[in-house]
């Protein structure tokens, strides 16, 4: 019986290029660096070449320069002259350029200078002293005069308001915080006082409308407008306007805040709870704003209290009143008072502060002052 041998096994048969691919890697190698060694030493030479070169040109150039001074004295002028022509020609960037530096820093000083004198007039500016006419004033509102009004021997709105502009003219008013000031009225007293801007117009409606501040606008320029919600009669709210204002003469800044505590009447009942919210509201948040931006700030208005918005206004020793008293050691209210007041924060001062009155333009009076816009901003 014949016995089957197992097949052999052999590994897989390689192919010809795995057997000579390691030498061929190997002499690639090989040539590779006798090549880069070569090519330095090339390099090497040839820099030598160019070296050695370049001190023959060197010498037969000084032996020329020898021989020309050897030749007749024309040729050594007129090499001489050449020669110094290319010298000059050479050297005057080598000269020019420390000029163009130097007239580059004369300018620039001049530059800086002429800014140093910009700012310092406008320093100079920002911190003198800015006077102006600062006024308080109710109105009496349209309605109120109207059919059905509750004031009927007083002549109609009309009338009435070119008597209230010939008293702010009359008075060179310059700043006025208006009270009841309703749209008919605004409406009057756009088209007749152009002298005047207003804030916040008719942009906060018709019930914000009747606090208008009016400035006249040869003196200052509108720079931020804001307001603030203050409670009213039986506690409903009403945005009152805040104004940022810039002398135009001076570049001086300052707050106008103007608001209308409600007062205690038969129709609207007892308030004195709301006008004690509305006067911490008012005086807490022009007390951060005089803080927070440095400017100061004056506010009008008809608060409708005499001693107790005095005390309450000036405890904190921020703000002071333009009719006058003191808060040192205590509340001591003015001996004259209204019910309608100026007042300012540090940074004011007030002069020649005066009631007026204006007849049947309004049943209230016309408050005014003279500011004073003193120390730096």
């Amino acid at each position: 019986m014949k016995h089957k041998h197992p097949p052999t096994t052999s590994g897989p048969r390689r192919p010809r290029v795995e057997l000579w691919a390691p030498a061929l890697v190997l002499a690639v190698i090989a040539a590779v660096v006798w090549a880069s060694f070569f090519s330095d030493a090339v390099v090497e030479d040839t820099a030598s070449d160019r070296t050695g070169a370049a001190q023959e040109a060197g010498q037969t150039t000084g032996g020329a320069g020898d021989d020309a001074q050897d030749g007749e004295g024309g040729g050594s002028g007129g090499s001489g002259e050449g020669s110094g022509g290319s010298s000059s020609e050479g050297a005057e960037p080598e000269h020019a350029e420390p000029e163009e530096l130097e007239e580059s820093v004369r300018r620039f000083r001049a530059a800086q200078r002429k800014l140093a004198a910009r700012v310092s007039q406008q320093l100079a500016r920002r911190t003198q002293p800015f006077e102006f006419r600062v006024a308080s004033y109710n109105v009496l509102g349209d309605s109120h005069t109207g059919p059905g009004g509750n004031k009927p021997g007083f002549p109609d709105g009309s009338p009435r308001m070119d008597m209230a502009i010939a008293a702010l003219r009359s008075n060179g008013i310059d700043v006025v915080g208006f009270q009841e000031f309703e749209q008919s009225q605004y409406g009057m007293f756009s088209s007749r006082a152009g002298e005047y801007s207003l804030y916040p117009g008719m942009s906060l409606g018709n019930k914000s409308v009747r606090f208008n501040i009016a400035w006249r606008s040869s003196v200052w320029r509108f720079v931020e407008g804001r307001s603030l919600s203050i409670p009213y009669a039986g506690g409903s709210r009403i945005a009152m306007p805040v104004v940022l204002l810039e002398s135009i003469s001076t570049g001086r800044r300052a707050w106008f805040a103007n608001f209308h505590n409600p007062a205690d009447t038969p129709s609207l009942g007892n308030n004195a709870r709301w006008r004690a919210e509305a006067a911490s509201l008012e005086v807490s948040y022009l007390t951060e704003l005089h803080q927070s931006t440095g400017h100061p700030v004056i506010a009008t208005g008809d608060y409708n209290e005499r001693e107790e918005i005095f005390c309450r206004f000036t405890a904190g020793g921020v703000f002071t009143a333009a009719a006058g008293g003191s808060s040192a050691g205590g509340c001591a209210p003015p001996p004259r008072m209204e019910v309608d007041w100026i007042f300012g924060s540090t940074g004011v001062a007030f002069a020649d502060y005066a009631a007026t009155d204006t007849g049947w333009a309004s049943d209230h009076r016309l408050i005014h002052s003279t500011a004073t816009l003193t120390g730096v901003e």
